[in-house]
């Protein structure tokens, strides 16, 4: 992986002699962050962009949060961490506003066009309203709507692109790449198996959202919120979230590989674990790009989708 900075007043620099860096890409984090670290011999200005390499290809592309060089025995050592351009829609607040009758293109267009980004998301459409609450991100704005209507969240490209995640169309074998370790992870601190709502402020939380998969486990966690404020479409689903984000790191494997391995962000991965599981299907949550002193590897978080058996009832 090659590296190409730009101080303030938009001069190049290459990182020639690198020590080390990690590029973690992950489903939930909006940005990619960058941690870099250099011998420099010549000055080193203010750094504000950062872009990133492999084989020519463009794989980051973002802005310097952080810039420390210190001087040693051995050299003076610059280190950089940047999160990638989608920090942008991240760091900018989205106009509060309800939205009628909104598109995935409409919410671009409001939250991200002017930043720069294009897209291309699904032509998604609703007939009802869409509430973007004071203190939602631009970003946020833009991937509530797409996930509650396509299930999807959005990414964006090195090349400031807004897509959504999907997954691989064919099942990748985790035995076919070279797994240096493996750990497998059962988190039950986290799943939560009901929610208790209420639509109208002066009412009783007397809507409820359970989930059989989390009770048949013996996991008893309730959570009581007031949607009387979110559009009636968006109740539900923001009482499924709460679930569904609790289910998500239930389940996982950690894998740590060998070199700059093949696989991406939404991969469908079949697992083998001896005397725990045959070829269980999950996806590739998160990534890890290494280089240090022990050469490259590739750190992937996989996760198992689960359904959650969501059950809903008034009493």
């Amino acid at each position: 992986m090659t590296f190409q900075l730009f101080d303030t007043g938009g001069r190049a620099l290459k990182a020639e002699d690198v020590i080390s860096y990690e590029l973690l890409c992950e489903v939930d984090a909006p940005c990619d962050g960058l941690r870099l670290s250099f011998f420099c011999e010549s000055a080193v200005g203010e750094i504000c962009v950062v872009r990133a390499y492999r084989q020519d290809k463009l794989v980051f592309n973002g802005f310097c949060d952080k810039q420390k060089i210190t001087l040693s025995e051995s050299g003076k050592i610059c280190f950089i961490y940047a999160r990638s351009s989608a920090a942008l829609l991240v760091d900018n607040e989205a106009v509060p506003c309800q939205y009628e009758n909104p598109s995935a293109r409409q919410l671009w267009f409001s939250n991200a066009k002017d930043f720069g980004f294009e897209i291309s998301l699904p032509e998604l459409y609703s007939e009802n309203s869409y509430l973007v609450p004071k203190g939602t991100s631009c970003y946020g704005a833009i991937n509530d709507y797409v996930c509650a209507v396509s299930g999807a969240p959005v990414y964006a490209t090195p090349d400031n692109v807004l897509k959504v995640y999907e997954e691989s169309k064919a099942v990748k074998r985790l035995a076919d790449y070279p797994v240096l370790s493996l750990s497998y992870v059962i988190n039950r601190s986290e799943p939560i198996s009901q929610v208790d709502y209420k639509i109208n402020s002066a009412d009783n939380y007397s809507y409820h959202l359970k989930s059989d998969f989390v009770q048949q486990t013996g996991i008893r966690r309730k959570r009581m919120i007031n949607l009387s404020s979110v559009p009636l479409w968006q109740r539900k689903i923001n009482a499924e979230k709460i679930i569904k984000n609790s289910l998500d790191a239930y389940y996982s494997v950690s894998a740590v590989l060998l070199g700059e391995c093949g696989l991406e962000i939404y991969d469908r991965v079949a697992v083998d674990f001896e005397g725990l599981m045959k070829d269980e299907e999950f996806y590739v949550s998160e990534l890890a790009f290494c280089k240090n002193k022990n050469g490259e590897r590739t750190t992937a978080l996989l996760k198992k989708k689960i359904n959650g058996e969501m059950v809903n009832y008034v009493a």
